[in-house]
Parts: structure tokens; sequence; C-alpha cells
């Protein structure tokens, strides 16, 4: 009773008042959490400091982190510092060392290198290590930004940007080299100075407008003419890039001359005449005219109506329309318009990489997977070299987007496809590591000699058939009984091996011109290697020019002859004319001759002229130091009178000798150091 009267007076006094709970943490640890400890929100807090284990907060912890950040903040900032130290050590040391210390790490770090665009941060990197890295780095090193050219093209009116490893920027350094103070004088985008403008060529314009395709049944699809444009292609730079099916596309053509389908689709139509555009552009024509049209008309006039097909499809994603985009850039680079080719491919892998192409995908397996396969590595490859030989980047973005399966490396003429994208990632290493990476002279020396030893390796690995006849590399088989494609592919990657290992040697050439100091014999063995390389280009094109007629129409072979022609004539027009420069001097001849061999290029018989102008001020100053050794009453031109040139000085006596390639640095060191005043290499 007196319980239940204790409550009855409990209940009237009020209800009982509730325990107070303890407030949960705002934000406890992550140990706390996971072993729903209470967690007295400390850093660190009283569990983790009594287990002695690291006390871990998840995300921003609010206003306490203000509280500890006076040390904590220090701490992490110094961890940083420190961490950020290392990597930039380790990614010098990876760039100078042959023998990387973790293998393991390597390949990674390599592949991030190699495939990530310089304009890119590379993984790992905060913004703030990037902004070092660019300020840091010493500019001594073979700067080619210099080198770079934009300019006003006025039959586009548009601007063209050129960079260093283009044929346009080349020409520009030479004019450079030869008229410092006038090109500075100069505006660059005037008409009249434009390099880009002198080199464009007129001829070839196509319309970029909607236009609208043009009925060809009336005219059977061109069947009288197609036959021989078409083996003007098959039998000719199909082997170089052979991933048109060509019994397919002999079948469908077919299909088109006897009307077999009443609706032929559109993308067949654009590709097929861009065949016979590309076959009339590149093959031998024996006759002066077909149909009352040469070469030049023919090929225009098919490709206007391939793009007028194009522009109809709209940007349609199949194998038919990335390939015709393919044929128009190669007709474009043909044509010698590198800034439109270069537009062209960009088309094409944007087509590629939006129809997926570029993916293995996981399905019903197509038909043509193995076509597409060809293609899209073919343009892969086409696309990095292109790149190159515009100075611009290119746009297929990490390799790691890309799994198609490669073509097989069996004894194909499809096996070229493999060894090319081998080559390509070569070309983005020298484009990347030698032109565009902001590292030392000493660095940079260090990684063109590792590609070197690359390109060397990739040529003693290609299979027997395709294999150059270069060096030690001669055949060991009877060469004669060679298919057709082997003997094709054979000639353009001989020519592309000492083209790329000319221009991976090239910026030390321009360095030492630039800058006229005693280069480390290191310096002097690339420079040799580079002049070397040059001279053997040209050499290669001419033997090739005098059996093989049908290479005389490839026409973008200019380009090649006027990459290694004006590296030639770069330390000719710097150093002026001596008994031993003799060598260029004939290689460079050889190289108009081969220029004059495809005079029915506007842009061909435009380089002639720029070459045969450098080459009569190179014959003048040896003709000026002939007439003044001549006043002075002796037999022969003076020692102290050879190789002034344009360059504004006398060599004196010791000097005499100075040859090339197998030139004495040491002595022309001793002429600049009596000569005095001039500027020096840091480092």
């Amino acid at each position: 009773m007196q319980t239940d009267h204790n409550l009855a007076s409990s209940m009237a006094d009020g209800p009982a008042p509730k325990r107070t709970k303890r407030p949960r943490a705002a934000q406890a640890c992550d140990r706390c959490r996971t072993k729903k400890y209470k967690c007295d929100e400390q850093y660190p807090c009283l569990h983790c400091k009594k287990s002695q284990l690291d006390c871990v907060y998840q995300g921003n912890y609010r206003e306490r982190e203000s509280s500890r950040s006076a040390n904590y903040v220090v701490d992490l900032e110094k961890k940083l510092e420190e961490l950020t130290s290392k990597l930039r050590m380790a990614e010098a040391q990876l760039a100078i060392s042959p023998q990387p210390s973790n293998p393991l790490i390597q390949p990674v770090v390599q592949t991030a290198i190699e495939t990530t665009p310089c304009s890119m941060p590379r993984p790992g990197s905060t913004p703030q290590e990037q902004t070092t890295l660019r300020r840091d780095v010493p500019e001594e090193s073979p700067d080619s930004a210099g080198d770079e050219i934009s300019e006003f093209n006025h039959h586009t009116n548009g601007t063209e940007f050129h960079g260093s490893t283009s044929s346009a920027a080349i020409i520009g350094h030479l004019s450079k080299s030869r008229e410092p103070k006038r090109h500075e004088e100069r505006q660059p985008t005037t008409i009249d100075s434009s390099l880009i403008s002198t080199l464009h060529n007129p001829s070839f314009s196509p319309s970029a407008g909607p236009g609208q395709p043009t009925s060809l049944e009336t005219q059977n699809y061109y069947f009288d003419q197609a036959h021989v444009f078409m083996n003007g292609y098959f039998e000719n730079i199909h082997f170089i890039h052979p991933f048109i099916d060509k019994d397919e596309f002999l079948l469908r053509a077919n299909n088109l001359w006897f009307n077999r389908t009443h609706t032929p689709e559109p993308s067949f139509v654009a590709l097929y005449l861009s065949v016979l555009s590309f076959g009339a552009l590149v093959r031998v024509w024996d006759e002066d005219k077909l149909a009352g049209m040469g070469r030049f008309e023919w090929s225009r006039k098919l490709f206007g109506e391939a793009q007028a097909y194009l522009n109809y499809l709209r940007f349609s994603n199949d194998l038919e329309t990335v390939q015709c985009l393919y044929f128009m850039a190669k007709i474009c680079q043909n044509e010698l318009n590198p800034n439109l080719a270069y537009m062209y491919l960009g088309l094409a892998v944007r087509t590629c990489l939006s129809a997926g192409f570029n993916r293995q995908i996981s399905s019903p397996k197509d038909q043509r997977s193995s076509w597409i396969s060809k293609t899209w590595w073919g343009i892969f490859s086409l696309e990095i070299e292109m790149s190159f030989s515009t100075g611009r980047p290119d746009t297929l973005g990490m390799d790691e987007y890309h799994n198609r399966a490669i073509p097989d490396r069996d004894d194909s003429e499809y096996a070229i496809i493999p060894w090319m994208i081998d080559f390509a990632q070569i070309i983005r290493r020298v484009s990347i590591q030698i032109y565009h990476s902001r590292i030392t002279l000493q660095e940079k020396l260090q990684l063109a000699l590792q590609i070197e030893m690359e390109i060397d390796r990739w040529l003693a690995r290609l299979p027997e058939k395709i294999k150059p006849d270069i060096g030690a590399y001669q055949p060991s088989r009877s060469a004669l009984r060679d298919p057709k494609w082997a003997r094709r592919q054979r000639l353009v990657l001989g020519i592309r091996y000492y083209n790329v290992k000319m221009l991976l040697f090239r910026p030390f050439l321009s360095h030492f011109t630039r800058k006229l100091r005693h280069p480390p014999s290191e310096l002097e063995e690339t420079i040799n290697k580079c002049l070397d390389s040059a001279m053997k280009t040209i050499e290669v094109i001419h033997d090739i020019y005098r059996v093989h007629t049908f290479f005389r129409c490839w026409w973008y072979n200019t380009t090649y002859v006027m990459f290694a022609t004006s590296t030639l004539l770069l330390p000719m027009s710097k150093l002026g004319m001596c008994a031993e420069t003799m060598p260029l001097l004939r290689s460079v001849e050889m190289g108009v001759e081969i220029l004059e061999a495809m005079d029915e290029s506007v842009v061909a018989r435009k380089s002639v002229e720029i070459v045969r102008q450098y080459l009569r001020d190179f014959r003048a100053s040896g003709a000026q130091q002939q007439a003044t050794g001549a006043s002075e009453g002796t037999d022969e031109m003076a020692p102290s009178e050879m190789g002034a040139g344009s360059a504004g000085f006398d060599i004196p006596e010791w000097a005499y000798g100075f040859g090339f390639p197998d030139y004495s640095f040491d002595g022309i060191a001793r002429l600049f150091d009596d000569i005095g005043g001039l500027p020096m290499l840091d480092g």
C-alpha cells in the first residue's frame, strides 16, 4: 500500500525527468565508426591514442580543422613537398638513365610519358607542381618553339599553324638563320612575307560548300576510266596502308556499273570516287589526257564529287565514310596541302571513335571486323605521322582508349600495319620528348640516343621481306622474287627510317648553328648523324627515282626531299663554301634534280626556286672568296678567307679543312673563341 501511495504521490508531483543523453559525435574518426566506439572527436581521439594507432577522419572536419591545422597541415605540406621532390627526381632519372632503378615502375611511367600529350598534366601531379616544373626547368635545351609558324594564308583567308617538325617551319628556320635581322623586321602575317602562302598550291582549292551529288548513273560511274584509275591505286600506294578489301570493292563497283543495285549506298559511292581520284593522282600517265582531261583535272573533279557525297551524308558513321575520309586526306597530302590533309584525317579519327571502331565490342562477330581493325590501326599510325609532319598534336588520346585487336604480324601484305603502329609510337616520342619537352640539352640528348636505339631495334625486327637494305641489314634472300607489295613497302620504310632519324637529331644541329659554340663529343656525333641521314634520304629517293618511274608520282616525296635539303642548307648557309662542303652541295643538287622530276606539282616547282636561291647565295660566297684570294695574288683561296659566307666572319688558318659530315669541331671551337663576343651555351 505504501508503494501505491508513493507512486500516486509521484504522479501527482508530475512526470519524472528524463535522463540526459550524451550528444552524438558530429564526425567520428574512421576507426571509432567501424568499431562503434564513442569518439571524443579529438585529434587523435582517446581510443586511437590508447591503441597507438593513426587517427583518421574522413572528409573535411568542420571548424576543428582550424584548431589542429597549425601542426597537422604543416606536416602534410612537408610530406607533400618531399613526395613531389622525389617524384620529380625519379622522372628526371628515368629520362636520362638507360637502366631505371625500378624496372617494374618503368613501363607505367614510360607509357604515361609516351601517350600523354604535352599539354596535359601527368598523372599524380598537382597544379602547384605543374607550375613549378615549367618554371624551374632550364631553357637552355634546344627549344623549338621559336621555329613554329602561324601565318595568314591569303589563298584560303585563314590562319595556319605549322609546328617545329613541319617542312614550313624548317624552311622558315633556314630563312631566319640566313637573314635574322631582316626577318625580325618583317611582319609575319603580311601576304608578301607569308611562307604558308608561298608554299600553297592555288590549283587545289576544293570547295567546302554544301554541294549536291551529281547524277553519276548517266555517266555509268566513269566506267571507261575507272579500271585505269583503280589500278593506279591498288597496284601502288594501296600496299603502304592496305586496309581496303580489293575483292569486295571491285564486286561493289561492278554492281554500280551494271546497275545491280537500284539505290547505291551514298557512302560507298563517296569511297569509290575518292579511290578513283587518288588513283588518277598517283598513277603513271603514259598519255597526256584521258577523255580530254589530264591527271590533276581528273583527280580534282572526282575529289569534288566525293566531297559532295560526304556533304550529303552529313557525318555518317560507317566504314566506307571513314575510308573515304582517309583517301581525301591522302589526296590532300599528295597535293601538298598539309593543312587540309590534317583536317580530313581528323574527321576520319573522330568518325572511328564515334562509331567505336577503336574498341573491341563484345557483340555478335561482325563479318568485316578484321577490315575495321586494319582501317582503324592504319589511320591510327597515319594520324601520328601526319600530325608530326605538320608539327601539331594528334587527336588520338590515351592509348588505353583503344583495345581493338591489332592485325597479325604474319607474312601477308597487311603485316606492315602493326609495324607501322610501333613506328608511330616512336614518332610520337620524338615529337613530345625531343621537340616539346622542357628539359636540359643533356637530358634531351640522352633521350634522343635512347630513341635512336628504339628505331634501330624496330628496323632489326622487321620481317625479311620488308626490311630495307640499310647498313648491316642487307637482304639474305633473293629479292627478285619478292611480291610487288613487299618491294613497295621496303622502299617506303627505308625512306621513313632515314627521315625520322634526321628529324630526331635535327634540333641539335639547329641549336649548334643558332648558338655557334663548341659542342661536346656526344652532340658532335648527333649532328653528324643528322646530316648523314639527310644525305641518305636524298640518295635513297634519287636511286628509286632512277629505277622506278611510278615513284615519281608519289608527290608527298617532295616533303621528304625538302626536309632533307633544308637540313643540309642550314650549315651551308651559316658557314659558307669551302672545299669540304662539297658532299653537302652534291646532295642538295641531287635533291633539286628530284624536285625537277616532279615538275607537274606546283609546290615542287616552288620548292626548287627556294632551294636554288640558297644555292646561288652559297656559290656567290665562294666566288667572292676566290676573287678576294686572286686580288691578293694567290693561286688559290687563302684559308683565312674560307667559309665566311653569310655569317660575316673570316676563318683562320687552323680552321681550314672544316668539312661535313666529318668536320672538326675542335677547329670550329677555336674559331669562335678567337672571334670572341659570341653567345655561349649555359651548362
